[in-house]
């Protein structure tokens, strides 16, 4: 297989192999500081509008705000008198739809940013990749939505077999004669789930290195998950493992600038706590979700730092700041797995039509330059 040549006049190049081992670049490609600091707000709005619509159910139920608040604190969870109201419930389908789509607008940021980058372009900002998100974010968010209206379809039209089969004695021989239509829907329906699963993934990457419309995007969707499989199989794991052993690498790093700082702190004042509220953080503000959790670091200690930990304003602060230290861990697991499915699509779609998107890129980039270049040339 060839690899990607540069383009002579350009400051285009990659690496790409058009290979399975492609996907070992995206623990790299996830770990730069603006990726990172886009999923990082990318998570604390999801986090927010699911907090948001969570305590709105618990209203709606008639909990208690105040002694729920106590209880959870920033990380709500469902009780049973919760899911037994049907506002509350509403309310909490549409927080994690809602949730989703900040997800689904964050990777097409991201996946816009790494495949820039893989054109060599690092000057290519956050500014930039929201402008690109503001003008495609519809392919990104309606893939799926359609693919669900393609299973509610599809379930709808099971159901209706299933009212024919009920009628007196003409029932059961319809029912008979529908018998493979219903399981053949019933076989694009299990697809369906499968691409659905996966488009929330993969139709931000496909928007962000074709442009394409809707319509497109839903064909990628469906044409990469069918016709290669194996190397999306093969390019999941491959690059999982890559980005675990990455993500132990940073965690590492952090828990070792946390000991200096703390250590450090307590010298200079004899104040012991500092790293301790730092590290619970989580289960501070999370209760109610975590309860036996006591350090990002070590999720198997068990729980109570009360009489080495800051009180007050200190702990409230020192708690945030851990927080804020732990969703950049997941915001480098996010962008890492963006990089990921952006390396997956290129290399599967090069093996499947034999086009390197990234040239197509470079050369559409510079269609338009020569473009505007003859127009000023014209108008002077």
């Amino acid at each position: 297989m060839r690899k990607a040549e540069k383009v002579v006049g350009s400051n285009y190049i990659h690496k790409l192999t058009f290979q399975v081992k492609d996907t070992l670049l995206a623990a790299r490609y996830g770990f730069t500081l603006r990726n990172i600091w886009v999923f990082w707000k990318g998570i604390v709005a999801s986090w927010a509008i699911l907090v948001f619509f969570t305590y709105a159910g618990f209203i709606a139920a008639g909990s208690s705000l105040a002694d729920r608040f106590t209880a959870a604190v920033f990380c709500p969870l469902p009780d049973s008198l919760f899911m037994s109201n049907v506002p509350s419930v509403i309310l909490l389908v549409a927080g994690i739809l809602l949730a989703l789509v900040v997800f689904i607008l964050t990777s097409l940021k991201v996946s816009r940013l790494t495949f820039e980058q893989l054109r060599g372009d690092r000057f290519f900002s956050e500014a930039e990749a929201q402008r690109f998100c503001r003008s495609n974010w519809k392919p990104a968010v309606v893939t799926p939505l359609i693919i669900i209206s393609g299973i509610l379809t599809g379930l709808f039209a099971i159901f209706l077999f299933g009212l024919i089969s009920g009628i007196p004695s003409l029932g059961p021989v319809l029912a008979g004669l529908l018998a493979i239509p219903a399981w053949i829907i019933g076989l694009f329906i299990m697809l369906a789930l499968v691409a659905l699963f996966i488009s929330i993934f993969l139709a931000p990457v496909v928007t962000a290195t074709t442009k394409g419309d809707t319509f497109e995007c839903l064909f990628e969707v469906f044409s990469i998950v069918t016709s290669q499989p194996v190397k999306l199989f093969r390019g999941l794991v491959s690059g999982f493992f890559m980005r675990i052993i990455a993500l132990i690498v940073f965690c590492i790093f952090a828990w070792g600038s946390l000991s200096i700082v703390s250590s450090v702190v307590y010298r200079a004042a004899g104040v012991e706590g500092f790293g301790s509220s730092f590290e619970s953080g989580f289960s501070r503000l999370a209760p109610d979700a975590v309860p036996f959790y006591s350090s990002m670091f070590n999720p198997l200690e068990s729980t109570d730092h009360s009489d080495l930990s800051r009180t007050g304003l200190a702990e409230i602060l020192l708690s945030l700041a851990g927080v804020a230290v732990f969703l950049s861990l997941w915001a480098y697991w996010f962008s890492s797995g963006t990089a990921q499915w952006t390396i997956i699509y290129l290399v599967a779609r090069y093996h499947r039509d034999g086009e390197d998107l990234l040239q197509r890129a470079e050369d559409d980039e510079n269609r338009e330059f020569s473009k505007t270049c003859s127009s000023q040339g014209g108008i002077e």
